[in-house]
């Protein structure tokens, strides 16, 4: 089954249409090796941009059920909704402290941001995650 494509109709990078037509000279076998190394190095990024994504989700939900423990216990303690909010965030932020060198910055893994948007992000991320899990 032979199937003509048109490059113009598709979207591509500059370096991509570069290689197709650097490899469209050569024999139909290295034109269809070419092509294939291009479908590979495209299912490669998108396997490792999904990785990427799923991992700073799980991220999120993990720092929101941390920034949603400061707040169901400062809530508890009886602080109105907006301070109870400003305190779980203190406390949030009391336990991600910033690194103070390049030493501390390089044995570190990942910091979470420590604005508000950050943390109702985080939080909103986590609740999302309690809804769609199924109960046990």
């Amino acid at each position: 089954m032979d199937i003509l494509i048109s490059t113009e109709k598709l979207n591509l990078p500059p370096e991509m249409l570069r290689e197709l037509a650097a490899c469209r000279k050569d024999s139909e076998a290295a034109v269809y090796a070419c092509l294939q190394k291009l479908i590979d190095d495209a299912e490669k990024f998108r396997k490792f941009h999904r990785k990427r994504h799923e991992k700073a989700l799980r991220r999120s939900i993990q720092w929101g059920a941390e920034y949603d423990a400061y707040l169901q216990k400062h809530l508890a303690a009886g602080l109105k909704l907006k301070t109870a909010r400003t305190a779980a965030r203190r406390d949030f932020i009391a336990a991600h402290p910033r690194p103070q060198n390049a030493d501390d910055l390089i044995r570190s893994d990942e910091f979470p941001g420590l604005s508000a948007p950050s943390l109702r992000y985080y939080h909103r991320a986590y609740q999302t995650s309690l809804q769609s899990t199924p109960a046990e």
